[in-house]
C-alpha cells in the first residue's frame, strides 16, 4: 500500500486536483472539507476519498480526523484563499490561516508518527518587487501588502517553529497564480473563460468586462502546480520554501486574447474600473530554478492549453 494522505481543503480547486493526482500515484487519499462547502473535487463522488467535514478553527474536530487517519502526508490547502477580498474580510483571512494552520500542524505533532505535513503559501508575501529585481527568488525578503499575504507569511513561520522546535518535517511551497478546470470565477482566467462561455450559449451580450489587460502574471496550470507540491514532500527539503510557478509570465491581454481564438463566438473587450485590484503589481513573475534543480520539476502543461480545458469547464458547467 502507497502512503496515506490527508488533503484538508479538498472540495476546493487545488484541493481536488490535488487528490485525484495523488490517487494516481497510488496514494490512499482522505479529505478535510469546510462544513457546507460546495464540492468541487473533481469527480468526488467517483474518487476513493474519505472526506469528513469539519472547520480547521476547531482544533478538537482537526486533530481527531488526523489522529483517526493517521497520515504519513498532510497537504494543507484549506485557506482564506481569495487575496483581493482579503481587504475587507482581514480578520477571517487572518484567522483561518494562521490558527487554522497551527490546528493542523498541532494535529500532526500530536499523532506522535512525525507525519509529512506541506503548507501552501503565495508569491503575495513577497508584495510589491520592482520590475528589475524579478524574476524573484526565494531568498528575497518577504514585504506581504494584502491581510492574505501577511497571514500566508505568518503561517510559514508557524511552520518553521513546528520544524525547529518540534522536529516536525514541515514542506514550505510559494505558489504562484495558476488556473485550470474548476476555478471559482473571482479569479481573472477563469473569470474571462466564463464570461467567453456565456456568449456562446448566447446567454450574454458579446462584450466581455476586464480590468488592467497589461499586469503580467507567472501563470501554471493547476496540475502542475500540484504535482509540484507531491514531488516537494516527497524529495524537498523541509523548512526550505519552494516558488512554485512556470518561470514565465503572460500579461491579461494574451490571456484574454488565447480565450478569443478558442472561442467560437466573436468577442468584444470592454475596460471596466471597476475589475482593478487595490493593489496591482505591473509584474510578478517567479524564479523556480531551486524546484527544479532541487527535486526534478518542471511545468509540462502550455498555458493554451490549459484555458482550453478551462473554457470547456465552463461550457459543461454554465449552471454554476
Amino acid at each position: 500500500m502507497g502512503m496515506k494522505a490527508l488533503v484538508t481543503g479538498v472540495a476546493g480547486f487545488a484541493g481536488g486536483h490535488l487528490a485525484r493526482h495523488l490517487l494516481d500515484r497510488g496514494y490512499t487519499v482522505a479529505g478535510i472539507r469546510q462544513p457546507g462547502d460546495r464540492n468541487r473535487t473533481q469527480g468526488s463522488p467517483q474518487l476513493d476519498v474519505e472526506v469528513r467535514e469539519a472547520d480547521i478553527l476547531d482544533a478538537t474536530s482537526v486533530a481527531k480526523i488526523v489522529s483517526d487517519f493517521k497520515p504519513d502526508a498532510i497537504f494543507h490547502l484549506a485557506a482564506f484563499s481569495n487575496p483581493e477580498s482579503s481587504w475587507a474580510n482581514a480578520r477571517r483571512a487572518l484567522e483561518t490561516n494562521i490558527i487554522g494552520s497551527h490546528n493542523v500542524l498541532q494535529a500532526a505533532l500530536e499523532t506522535g508518527t512525525r507525519p509529512r505535513v506541506l503548507l501552501v503559501g503565495s508569491v503575495q508575501q513577497y508584495g510589491l518587487v520592482p520590475e528589475g529585481e524579478q524574476p524573484i527568488r526565494e531568498d528575497r525578503p518577504q514585504r506581504p501588502l494584502t491581510p492574505y499575504g501577511v497571514s500566508k507569511s505568518a503561517q510559514e513561520v508557524l511552520g518553521l517553529r513546528f520544524f525547529l522546535a518540534e522536529e516536525l518535517p514541515v514542506f514550505l511551497v510559494r505558489s504562484f497564480n495558476h488556473t485550470g478546470p474548476s476555478q471559482e470565477s473571482s479569479y481573472v482566467c477563469s473569470s474571462l473563460a466564463r464570461q467567453v462561455a456565456e456568449i456562446e450559449a448566447g446567454r450574454r451580450e458579446p462584450t466581455i468586462r476586464v480590468g488592467n489587460l497589461s499586469a503580467r502574471r507567472d501563470f501554471s496550470d493547476v496540475r502542475d502546480i500540484v504535482r509540484g507540491y507531491r514531488e516537494i514532500l516527497e524529495r524537498g527539503k523541509p523548512a526550505d520554501p519552494y516558488n512554485v510557478c512556470r518561470g514565465e509570465a503572460f500579461s491579461i491581454e494574451e490571456i484574454l486574447e488565447t480565450l478569443r481564438e478558442l472561442s467560437k463566438a466573436k468577442v468584444t473587450v470592454e475596460v471596466d474600473a471597476a475589475r482593478y485590484h487595490a493593489v496591482d503589481a505591473p509584474l510578478l513573475l517567479g524564479d523556480n530554478t531551486k524546484l527544479c534543480s532541487e527535486v526534478g520539476w518542471k511545468p509540462e502543461i502550455e498555458l493554451k492549453q490549459t484555458l482550453a480545458d478551462l473554457l470547456s469547464y465552463w461550457r459543461e458547467n454554465l449552471s454554476y
